[in-house]
């Protein structure tokens, strides 16, 4: 990712940039601009509104003879065409893969433009990921959850199951640049299936070596209609001689919204086969409360957005320490997610958090890794480098 510093160096780019497993690269004039450049590998730039000159116009499109880029750009497209930077507005517009977003842009709205502009670099087709299935190009990267035991020990004894697609000609993709195809095409369900076969077999192998581990996959929300997801998720448990206790599965709270559609009643015949269920970028607000109540959990997972605004406001702080009670006395346990320094780890000590995932413990790494943080059992989190 090649980033103007006229944007800075925010936190907001360091952190899209780890999600979308990219390296970042600042450039302050046209001449390093047009270094990065150099090359043919894809790209994705990110520019500010100081940025939009003819100058650095023109050394984008000698660019694009050679290589493949999607272009962000964080500035107003409208008063610029009016401005006596026009021409230079008008050029970039008829780029093929750009996002325009406003001057004024939080982390969500950056990595929203940074995704859909690499998806529309790699146009994946339906046959593409067929063939993946088959070639069995996609493999799984393990997360460690780590959970608080007696006094102040942590110990790893989940993991996160996260697919990636070892692509033959695009390298290593994220789940974000592939699974939306795969439910446009109907492709989901075998996807899925592959998680939990392969997931299944590690666990057997991970046991083999002595670690006993559970291991958490998400779930699409278009898996949520389907009414024989339970038992075939248990005949995949059973094949690989496994409890469906072992498996841990997350939904989101947006794909829960509505209390009355049939997933309501996909979860809790999962729940009564044994699996548990897991609330997913759990926000904290009033409408999440509800869900509680509503739909079958054993599981929440506080978003790190939630941890900021507690950390950072006394009543938000308040209404957090609330929610954790209360999903305690519903016998419902709490993970911090997205932990990724040393103050929101001692942060989470005041507001007893069962569980926590982030990478200040560790990132989704491969599982001949996971056995550094299997068992370790500290006063402070272990570090996976």
């Amino acid at each position: 990712m090649v980033v103007s510093e006229s944007l800075g160096r925010s936190q907001a780019v360091i952190d899209v940039a780890r999600e979308l497993s990219l390296t970042v690269s600042f450039f302050g004039d046209i001449e390093t601009l047009g270094q990065l450049m150099v090359g043919e590998s894809r790209r994705l730039v990110v520019l500010g509104e100081q940025d939009i000159s003819n100058q650095i116009v023109d050394t984008l499109v000698r660019a694009n003879r050679h290589t493949k880029f999607g272009l962000v750009v964080s500035a107003s497209e409208d008063e610029l065409r009016a401005s006596n930077r026009g021409r230079a507005a008008k050029t970039l517009a008829t780029y093929p893969i750009v996002e325009w977003i406003a001057a004024e842009h939080d982390i969500d709205i950056l990595g929203a433009a940074l995704k859909k502009c690499r998806r529309r670099m790699l146009k994946l087709g339906k046959n593409e990921l067929e063939e993946a299935l088959v070639r069995r190009e996609f493999v799984l990267q393990y997360q460690p959850k780590v959970e608080h035991c007696d006094s102040t020990e942590w110990k790893t004894r989940e993991v996160e199951a996260l697919i990636r697609w070892r692509h033959p000609q695009h390298g290593l993709l994220g789940p974000l640049d592939f699974l939306p195809e795969a439910e446009a095409f109907e492709l989901i369900t075998p996807i899925s299936e592959f998680v939990l076969h392969e997931a299944g077999a590690q666990l057997n192998r991970w046991a083999e070596q002595g670690l006993e581990l559970s291991v958490c996959i998400n779930l699409a929300s278009s898996q949520l209609n389907n009414p024989v997801l339970a038992h075939t998720y248990q005949r995949i448990a059973k094949k690989r001689g496994l409890a469906c206790s072992r498996f841990t599965f997350e939904v989101t709270e947006q794909d829960v919204a509505n209390y009355n559609a049939p997933h309501l009643m996909v979860l809790n015949e999962m729940r009564e086969l044994g699996f548990r269920i897991s609330l997913d970028d759990f926000g904290v607000a009033v409408s999440s409360l509800g869900t509680f109540e509503q739909l079958p959990f054993d599981e929440i997972k506080i978003h790190a957005s939630a941890l900021k605004r507690a950390r950072q406001n006394p009543v938000n702080l308040k209404v957090l320490a609330a929610v954790i009670g209360l999903a305690h006395n519903l016998g419902i346990s709490v993970c911090a997610e997205g932990v990724e320094d040393q103050e929101t780890y001692e942060f989470l000590s005041t507001i007893q958090c069962d569980k926590m995932q982030g990478y200040l413990i560790s990132e989704a790494v491969m599982p001949n890794i996971i056995r550094r943080v299997y068992s370790a059992t500290s006063d402070s989190p272990v570090k996976v480098t």
